[in-house]
């Protein structure tokens, strides 16, 4: 495999593990619990970081507790806003590059100081 892509395939499995490790950082969110004429608002427990992206879901999954494992995330027994989930690894996507490119430049100061 090329050096680049190697490079790229490296970002991004670390930006998913951190948008994965995320899920221990709990939170609330207001949703929709249901309607009866007009719909009925209620605050229900979250985990994600910097946006909430899973939340204990309303119908198949007992009430206040979220399953972070993989497998339940699979089978769906909570509900995974995408939107969130996006703006989460994309922020997490930022913070990598930002640290490589820190990296890289500090190592590139460093060698032309020994040199």
């Amino acid at each position: 495999m090329p050096s680049r892509l190697r490079s790229v395939v490296r970002i991004c499995a670390l930006a998913g593990a951190l948008t994965y490790l995320s899920l221990l950082v709990p939170g609330r969110l207001t949703r929709v619990c249901g309607y009866i004429d007009e719909p009925t608002y209620c605050s229900a427990l979250a985990y994600g970081f910097p946006a909430l992206f899973l939340v204990d879901g309303s119908h198949t999954s007992p009430t206040g507790s979220v399953a972070r494992d993989p497998l339940s995330l699979l089978i769906g027994l909570d509900d995974l806003l995408w939107g969130r989930l996006g703006w989460s690894a994309l922020f997490w996507l930022a913070v990598v590059l930002a640290a490589r490119t820190a990296w890289h430049r500090w190592r590139r100061r460093r060698q032309a100081q020994q040199d």
